[in-house]
C-alpha cells in the first residue's frame, strides 16, 4: 500500500519535528525498558530518523541499532542523519514491516511508533507478528500509537471542525486508523505477548510546539486526497485553513494533542 502522506520534502521534515516533539515520551518509554549495553534492536518504520539516535545511546558501542524502513527516500534521509549524527552502531534496511523476517530471533527489542495507525486493521496484527517474530525468547515488543479522541482546539472554531472532519474522512478512506492507540493491548495479546504494560500521554500544545499547527501541515499532505472527496472546491479549503491558520496562532487558543499511547510487553520463553 502507497505511504499515505508521500515522502515530499513537508513530509520529512514533518516526520522529522515529529521525533523531536516526541522525544522526552520515547525517552520515558526506553527507560521503563530498561535497555541495556550490548543490546541489538530494531526500529520497524523508522522513517527519517525514529527513535533511532535515542536507540544508538542506550545500547552503546557493543550494541547494534537496526532501522527497517519501506520508502526509499526515507531511507536514505535516515542514512544522511546516521552520518551526520555520527551513529556508528547504527545502519538502515530498506524493507516491508509487513514482508517475511529476514532477521528471526534476532533482537533483545524490536519498536514502532506511529506505523500501525497508517495500515488496515487486518494489516496491523501482521505487522506486529512479524515484530514478535523478530524477538529472541523473552524479547521486547513496544509500540507507540496516537489515539485522535483527544484532539481539540477551545475555544471551538468552524474551519477547525471542518478541516479535521476532512481530514479524518480522507485518511480513512485510504484505509488509516486515527483511533489506533486504543487497539495496542488488544494487538499484542493477540499476538502472544505477555507481561503487558501500557502508559498514556496527554499534552497541551504552547506556542512555538511545531505540533500545534500539525492538523495544517496534515491537510496540505492530503490535500489531493481531500479534494477528490468532492466536499469542498480548493478556494474554499484554502480560505478555511487561512482562517485556522489565525485562530492557532492566537495565544489565547488552547490546543490538546492526540494521545500517544504506548504499550509493552515480552515475547514468551
Amino acid at each position: 500500500m502507497e505511504y499515505v502522506f508521500g515522502s515530499s520534502g513537508t513530509e520529512q521534515q514533518r516526520l522529522i519535528d515529529q521525533a523531536e516533539a516526541l522525544e522526552p515520551q520515547a525517552r520515558w518509554l526506553l527507560d521503563r525498558l530498561r535497555v541495556e549495553a550490548g543490546w541489538r534492536v530494531a526500529d520497524i518504520g523508522c522513517g527519517p530518523v525514529g527513535i533511532l539516535d535515542l536507540l544508538s545511546e542506550r545500547v552503546g558501542a557493543k550494541g547494534e541499532v537496526i532501522g527497517i524502513e519501506r520508502e526509499q527516500r526515507f531511507a536514505d534521509l535516515a542514512r544522511r542523519q546516521i552520518e551526520e549524527r555520527r551513529l556508528k552502531n547504527v545502519s538502515i534496511v530498506q524493507g516491508d514491516a509487513l514482508g517475511p523476517s529476514e532477521t528471526s530471533e534476532q533482537f533483545e527489542l524490536v519498536h514502532e511508533r506511529l506505523v500501525l495507525l497508517n495500515l488496515p486493521q487486518r494489516d496491523q496484527l501482521t505487522v506486529v507478528e512479524q515484530m514478535v517474530s523478530r524477538l529472541r525468547p523473552g524479547g521486547l515488543i513496544a509500540l507507540q500509537e496516537y489515539d485522535a479522541i483527544s484532539l481539540v482546539c477551545y475555544p471551538e472554531h468552524p474551519s477547525w471542525t471542518i478541516l479535521l472532519d476532512a481530514y479524518a474522512n480522507a485518511f480513512r478512506s485510504h484505509g488509516g486508523n486515527r483511533a489506533t492507540g486504543r487497539t495496542l493491548h488488544s494487538l499484542l495479546r493477540s499476538a502472544g505477548v505477555g507481561s503487558i504494560e501500557m502508559k498514556v500521554h496527554a499534552r497541551h500544545l504552547e506556542m512555538g510546539n511545531s505540533q500545534r499547527t500539525v492538523l495544517l501541515t496534515l491537510v496540505e499532505l492530503m490535500q489531493e486526497r481531500i479534494m477528490a472527496l468532492g466536499r469542498f472546491s480548493k478556494s474554499e479549503l484554502e480560505e478555511h485553513q487561512k482562517r485556522l491558520f489565525l485562530h492557532l496562532t492566537d495565544p489565547d487558543t488552547l490546543v490538546i494533542d492526540r494521545l500517544l499511547i504506548q504499550a509493552w510487553g515480552r515475547k514468551p520463553l
